[in-house]
């Protein structure tokens, strides 16, 4: 398994490896590699499209299970690992004092947990969220800490294969967000207050800078993204607000390619094309 190549993918929620870095995940599984995917909660403080569809959080929690592993299989995923935690919910909400929420828990707890994981599944390449959050929440922030606190772990101790070579932020190029927040105001929205419940804040998002050192063309894998995004049915509302109000032609050209962060090892200079390249 040392010389298979290998990437591992942590995330907080049921969608976020479909809605984010979908198409990555489609095309390096298409080109034979390895492609695991840990999620960390059951997103059950989720809102969702259809009330209609569940009735209480147990059911949700069944719902939202059964949409990843019909995404996994549209991505083409080799595996799914869940752990046993409570969604936290968005900042200042009451689900974050939930004692099972995901940001209750220590970080240095979850680094251990997720240190097994890469031990048994010896990736050279890991990706997860960034340091913000993506768009500030709590449980994406709390996995971007524990999953670079278990990466440099795993470097330490280096195992059997030798440890995780590179470690990325999963980013995105705020220039034309910038300009939506500019014009969302003149079509008669509030920037300040996107979302089903309006609890996202795309004026903070944007100022917030993820600098891209990695742009993965997965234009080819579309489909596959889009198959794994209607697979969770009870959260996809057709993309993110930003991205449906822009032009066509934009929206293709955000969604062609996926960008990155590069956490590990520092940066060159180099816009990246390949996750891969460099790994021995």
């Amino acid at each position: 398994m040392a010389n298979r190549r290998t990437l591992l993918g942590i995330f907080a929620h049921p969608d976020d490896e479909s809605f984010g870095p979908g198409g990555t995940l489609a095309r390096y599984a298409a080109e034979d590699v390895q492609v695991h995917v840990i999620i960390a909660t059951d997103g059950i403080a989720g809102s969702v499209e259809d009330p209609g569809q569940v009735k209480e959080h147990q059911t949700l929690a069944q719902v939202r299970s059964t949409e990843l592993s019909n995404a996994a299989v549209a991505l083409g995923i080799t595996s799914i690992w869940s752990l046993p935690y409570r969604d936290s919910g968005m900042r200042g909400t009451p689900d974050n004092e939930h004692p099972d929420a995901l940001v209750q828990q220590p970080v240095e707890a979850l680094a251990q947990e997720l240190l097994d994981y890469i031990e048994r599944l010896q990736p050279q390449v890991i990706v997860t969220h960034d340091p913000y959050g993506g768009y500030g929440h709590p449980d994406h922030v709390r996995v971007c800490e524990a999953t670079t606190a278990a990466f440099h772990l795993a470097r330490q101790q280096r195992g059997g294969y030798g440890g995780p070579q590179k470690l990325y932020y999963t980013a995105f190029d705020k220039r034309f967000l910038k300009l939506t927040v500019q014009v969302m105001p003149w079509m008669g929205q509030d920037p300040t207050a996107i979302g089903r419940n309006k609890d996202i804040d795309l004026v903070e998002i944007s100022r917030w800078e993820t600098p891209i050192h990695a742009r993965v063309d997965v234009s080819r894998y579309l489909p596959q993204k889009l198959a794994a995004s209607l697979a969770h049915a009870s959260q996809y509302s057709g993309g993110p607000t930003f991205i449906r109000v822009l032009p066509s032609f934009l929206r293709r050209r955000l969604l062609g390619i996926d960008t990155f962060t590069r956490a590990y090892p520092a940066p060159n200079g180099r816009v990246e094309r390949d996750l891969f390249a460099g790994v021995v």
